[in-house]
């Protein structure tokens, strides 16, 4: 069973935005508007040199691009819990939280790579950054080459001194919010295994209909 996780648009934004504000090891920042500034300067130059040298459409080479650039630098605990909900009690009864943290990632990053095979020399700038303690709000706006407009927004967290991406939207859509829809009636029908596995069968698919998506509580 293929099951429609993230809008295409949506899974599109989000992979560029997400590569563009993936950190690179050499360098620390104080705080979440010099982490967003300065990833996208290190990183979109490695997203152009693969379109550059036409491998975008290269999965395996896009997959492990996300795993190294991307992946270390997600809250994916936390990004697993806005995704499971009200059912991660559930989740941490059965001792699965490894397993399921595992196959929301795994997701990702196949629909991250399908997503980010449309890649045609997009660009990213930051809008505002709005911190507040150890949480902070980015807004980023993503103009592709026809003119049009993406907003994509990231909330982090500070995590040891790290600050950490545990959920975006783009456009108004919820990442999480958007993927617990599409698994919410598999878990309530069949359980938390059915759960399980619906989310490793994820792949992008046609949109979903979830325009009022809203932010989890952080």
């Amino acid at each position: 069973m293929k099951l429609s996780i993230i809008p295409t648009l949506v899974l599109r934004s989000v992979m560029i935005a997400l590569l563009f504000a993936a950190p690179h090891a050499s360098f620390a920042a104080d705080n979440s508007e010099a982490v967003i500034k300065q990833l996208i300067d290190q990183t979109s130059t490695e997203l152009d040199k693969l379109y550059k040298a036409k491998r975008i459409g290269d999965r395996p080479a896009l997959e492990q691009m996300i795993r190294t650039e991307i992946v270390p630098h997600i809250d994916q605990q936390r990004l697993t819990q806005r995704v499971f909900r009200q059912y991660w009690q559930q989740i941490v009864k059965a001792n699965k939280q490894d397993d399921a943290t595992r196959r929301v990632i795994d997701s990702l990053v196949r629909t991250y790579a399908v997503a980010l095979s449309s890649y045609s020399g997009d660009t990213l700038s930051v809008i505002s950054v709005k911190e507040d303690g150890d949480k902070s709000q980015a807004r980023t706006r993503i103009r592709r080459p026809n003119s049009q407009i993406i907003q994509v927004d990231f909330s982090l967290s500070n995590s040891g001194g790290d600050w950490l991406i545990n959920d975006m939207a783009v456009d108004g859509i919820v990442v999480s919010l958007t993927l617990f829809n599409a698994i919410k009636p598999v878990f309530e029908q069949q359980g938390l295994d059915a759960a399980l596995n619906a989310v490793s069968e994820a792949d992008a698919a046609p949109p979903v209909k979830d325009g009022s998506a809203k932010p989890a509580p952080q």
